[in-house]
């Protein structure tokens, strides 16, 4: 029961979604959380639905045009994989720690700190970040925050991640995003991350330096 692990725990969720919905609540000590809560039986439903979306590929490349031109059943296959990660709330914290590390020392990131002794593979506990929603541009406005300052830090965060860390939050809309008074953003839900080997990162260095100085015929190269 929440009521012996948390001083308060808010019965009413402040975010919904298919796999999981969050819950604001206070620790004993006083400090304040976030707990993500897996839906029961979400695991074995998603199992089901992804063993239908399969068969449907399968289908659609003996019986159809599209099936035929398209790789279907790769697409299936990497959904699977990335929803059943999605699933397993101890690697969704894993990577928030992987972040936290990389973006440490950075003021204008925030990235919550995993409490790892209420963490499982179905309960996710997180320190609580507070912000302005990127998508609130009229609250940006009453509190003085510069949507430019805020685009620029996104940029440059997002380009950090690709280009330095080889690794980047691949859920980005705007409900994971939260403007602090100074232009610092605050990231939640590290359930979807995305990978960019160095090969590949030095290609999208190199293509992004040939359109900066115009160089067409590097940047087709």
């Amino acid at each position: 029961e929440p009521d012996a692990v948390f001083a308060c725990f808010d019965p009413t969720p402040i975010a919904s979604a298919s796999i999981g919905q969050v819950h604001a609540a206070r620790r004993t000590d006083g400090r304040e959380v976030v707990v993500k809560v897996r839906r029961p039986g979400v695991e074995d439903q998603v199992e089901v639905d992804l063993h239908i979306l399969a068969g449907i590929a399968d289908w659609a490349t003996l019986h159809t045009e599209l099936g035929r031109d398209h790789a279907l059943r790769p697409l299936v296959d990497e959904f699977a994989y990335t929803i059943r990660n999605e699933l397993d709330y101890v690697r969704e914290g894993q990577n928030a720690d992987r972040f936290r590390r990389a973006f440490a020392g950075d003021t204008r990131v925030w990235i919550p700190r995993v409490h790892w002794d209420l963490t499982t593979r179905r309960v996710l506990t997180l320190e609580r970040v507070t912000g302005v929603k990127v998508s609130d541009l009229a609250m940006l406005d009453r509190q003085g925050i510069s949507r430019r300052g805020i685009a620029e830090n996104a940029v440059r965060i997002f380009l950090r991640q690709v280009l330095e860390l080889g690794v980047f939050h691949a859920d980005p809309h705007p409900g994971n995003f939260f403007a602090q008074p100074d232009g610092a953003l605050a990231i939640v839900d590290f359930g979807m991350v995305g990978r960019v080997p160095e090969n590949l990162r030095m290609r999208l260095l190199r293509a992004g330096l040939a359109a900066i100085e115009e160089d067409a015929e590097s940047l087709a190269e």
